[in-house]
């Protein structure tokens, strides 16, 4: 069915993501997977937080 909505895998085994560049503005950025902004109700304009605790990165929302 071609209009049929794409299931999101909720957790999946492999959660990778690249350090990538904007090459406009020079930031860094990482990609968040889908299932991870829907699983916590985020949607674009979403402020969040982020701290390191050893060797993780916490994110939260604000």
């Amino acid at each position: 069915m071609e209009n049929e909505i794409p299931h999101m895998q909720k957790n999946p085994g492999e959660n990778f993501s690249t350090v990538e560049v904007d090459p406009v503005t020079g930031e860094y950025v990482i990609k968040v997977p889908e299932w991870i902004i829907s699983e916590f109700g985020w949607y674009e304009g979403t402020e969040v937080n982020m701290e390191v605790d050893g060797d993780s990165i916490l994110i939260t929302e604000l």
